[in-house]
């Protein structure tokens, strides 16, 4: 059961003068492929979209009213009209009226890196011992978060809401929207600069959801870099450090990791997770700190955790014969490259290395020295192939790559990146396919498995 509001709600959460027509609308929908009967469709509109072209479609699938900009010349449809300056905005407000309905404790996940499989691995930890309400995929943005919390089952204990961004100001928008009681700040690195300018625009940013948090609930943060720690301190004194140093507040007594596996142990209690890596490593005890610090038992968070699979293509291994993929195609900037490079060297000593990488988007003036820094790490940890599209191309040949013993060639689509990396395959090789999401870098897996068999 989703959200459900009287027009009467409506029109005082949006501000609208006037009566409703309506007595009820059983759900809020921005998308008529999946509007119910008795729905209030809200019209967004974007670069590439417009909602008020459904307008007729959502009123023959039964939706009862229409959330509109105004100003706009209304058709002639049976359908209760709630005309505002901004519908993302409605959407927000909307999503806000029923978070303040619901009694459930709602903890919110940003970070450069990691925020998807934080969120994931938290929504695990906490749901062996409450009922969990988390963002679908990484479901994360102004449209994303509402659509999310106006999805929340009413008798939902707890929500985990991933927040994203890529421009000042989205956090606190969103932190406003979902009001969260408590915070959790994976990492900060150079992602989104196109918007933020620099490292120091993204820490800001991030940080507006530790002041959003209630005083009654807890802070969370990783350890790296050293800054955001020591920035959510002076916000919250109580802000809590998770991870491997020495001086973090919550930190394991052991830990191991290797390709497929890591695991930690803290006061008596081991932690399991089926993810290799020091990344997921590092998720982990994120996840369970802040499951712990709202009241889930050492066992529960345990428990839980062991239930976390790896998300789409996140760092999940494919094994097509000998060969294994590193399947990382929905997030990249220099820091999670860093990670992905780093897990391919230690998860498999003396496996040869090869890599298709593709575009860190979003990174303004910093891109080519970004991608420049990247190709030389790929370098310098003896990836003996690479094949290299978008950005990464100029960034190689920059370099003289080849004079260090990789292998580069240049790739202008997916499809001649698979014929590239294959053609000078040995057959055992692990793979790294990594780009951001927008370079759409699945279609080089999905071509390496069409050519080398199904993966497992």
């Amino acid at each position: 059961m989703s959200a459900q509001f009287d027009g009467h709600e409506i029109r005082r959460a949006l501000g609208l003068p006037g009566s409703s027509q309506r007595v009820r609308f059983g759900s809020v929908s921005t998308d008529t492929r999946q509007l119910k009967k008795g729905a209030l469709f809200v019209a967004l509109s974007g670069d590439r979209f417009d909602g008020f072209d459904y307008l007729e479609r959502a009123a023959r699938k039964g939706a009862l009213g229409a959330v509109v900009q105004e100003g706009r010349e209304l058709p002639p449809l049976d359908l209760e009209w709630f005309p505002v300056p901004d519908t993302t905005r409605a959407l927000g407000d909307l999503a806000r009226l029923y978070r303040r309905r619901c009694a459930a404790r709602v903890v919110g996940v940003t970070g450069s890196s990691g925020k998807t499989t934080v969120k994931e691995m938290l929504a695990c930890a906490i749901g062996g011992e409450r009922r969990v309400h988390a963002t679908e995929g990484n479901f994360n943005n102004l449209i994303g978060v509402p659509l999310t919390v106006l999805a929340a089952p009413p008798d939902a204990e707890v929500w985990v809401l991933e927040m994203g961004s890529n421009a000042p100001g989205e956090i606190a928008r969103l932190a406003a929207i979902a009001e969260p009681d408590d915070a959790l700040i994976t990492t900060i690195g150079p992602a989104h600069l196109e918007g933020f300018g620099d490292e120091s625009g993204v820490l800001r940013e991030k940080l507006a959801l530790v002041r959003a948090a209630r005083p009654a609930g807890s802070v969370v943060v990783g350890e790296k870099p050293s800054l955001l720690g020591r920035s959510a301190r002076e916000i919250r004194a109580d802000a809590r450090v998770a991870g491997l140093d020495d001086d973090a507040d919550w930190r394991p007594d052991r830990w191991g990791i290797d390709a497929t596996t890591c695991w930690f142990e803290r006061g008596g209690t081991r932690y399991v997770v089926p993810a290799g890596g020091e990344h997921h490593l590092r998720d982990a005890i994120l996840a369970a700190a802040m499951a712990e610090a709202i009241g889930v038992s050492s066992a529960g968070v345990s428990g839980g955790i062991a239930q976390y699979r790896p998300v789409g293509m996140r760092g999940a291994l494919r094994q097509l014969g000998e060969l294994t993929i590193v399947a990382d195609c929905y997030n990249a900037n220099p820091e999670s490259f860093a990670a992905a490079i780093d897990y391919c060297v230690k998860a498999f000593p003396g496996r040869r290395l090869a890599a298709v990488v593709g575009s860190m988007l979003e990174l303004g003036a910093h891109s080519n020295l970004a991608h420049e820094e990247v190709a030389r790490s790929l370098v310098e940890a003896g990836f003996a192939q690479v094949v290299a599209l978008g950005d990464f191309g100029p960034a190689f040949e920059r370099l003289s790559a080849a004079a260090n013993g990789t292998r580069v060639e240049r790739a202008s689509s997916a499809a001649s990146a698979v014929e590239a990396i294959a053609a000078r395959l040995t057959g055992d090789e692990v793979i790294l396919v990594k780009a951001s999401r927008g370079e759409r870098l699945e279609r080089v897996i999905d071509g390496l498995e069409a050519r080398f068999g199904e993966g497992s």
